[in-house]
């Protein structure tokens, strides 16, 4: 596991702040943001099926409830192993464990090699892993950010982010193109920006 350690010094929060000067103050109102990346690639993607569609507290309690159930870390033979009643009985939708079955048969198929993503690009990431039934865009971005450690990478189909922008920008009105339009003053950096953008949100969210 990778630890990012993003401060007002750190040279990509600083260019951040230099190309869009509204997320100065905020980034001087925040001592830091830590991130840790990769770990376990397989409960990664496990846990961001999970989180599709639910809030963050419900989708902590279903991934703890799940790796509980098989008390070690749990493998995609784990998954294919355990019935579809075993897997409602903690919580699961039908439709998420169709999905974590489909993740768990693609990795032990061989159609996805964790190792492999590794050395492809941000979109080739993409196009592997939406070919897997229940894994969207959303999801892939995820993955890029939180397990591979991309730095630029912004999901306008996130929620959390979509406001956040609005609110930093005081337009509620900004169009599905528009928040594209701005996260692009971030590049190289737009996953740095997700990081304050969220933290922000989570925390302070209602005062922006």
């Amino acid at each position: 596991m990778k630890t990012y350690l993003y401060h007002p010094g750190s040279e990509a929060v600083k260019t951040l702040a230099i190309k869009d000067p509204l997320f100065g103050p905020l980034i001087a109102s925040i001592p830091s943001i830590r991130v840790d990346i990769g770990g376990n690639d397989f409960l990664s993607l496990v846990n961001t099926i999970i989180a599709q569609q639910v809030s963050s507290t419900v989708a902590a309690v279903l991934s703890r409830r799940l790796n509980d159930a098989f008390g070690h870390p749990m493998t995609p033979d784990d998954l294919l192993a355990s019935s579809g009643d075993d897997l409602r009985a903690l919580g699961l939708s039908r439709q998420k464990v169709t999905y974590l079955k489909s993740l768990s048969e693609a990795i032990t198929g061989g159609t996805i090699d964790f190792s492999r993503l590794r050395d492809l690009g941000d979109e080739d990431v993409i196009n592997q892993l939406t070919t897997i039934k229940g894994i969207g865009r959303w999801t892939a971005e995820m993955f890029l950010i939180f397990s591979l450690g991309r730095e630029d990478v912004f999901s306008v189909s996130d929620l959390g982010l979509r406001n956040a922008v609005k609110k930093l920008y005081q337009n509620d009105a900004l169009s599905h193109s528009q928040l594209i339009e701005i996260s692009d003053k971030w590049r190289p950096y737009r996953s740095v920006a997700s990081h304050y953008l969220w933290h922000i949100w989570d925390n302070q969210g209602k005062s922006l």
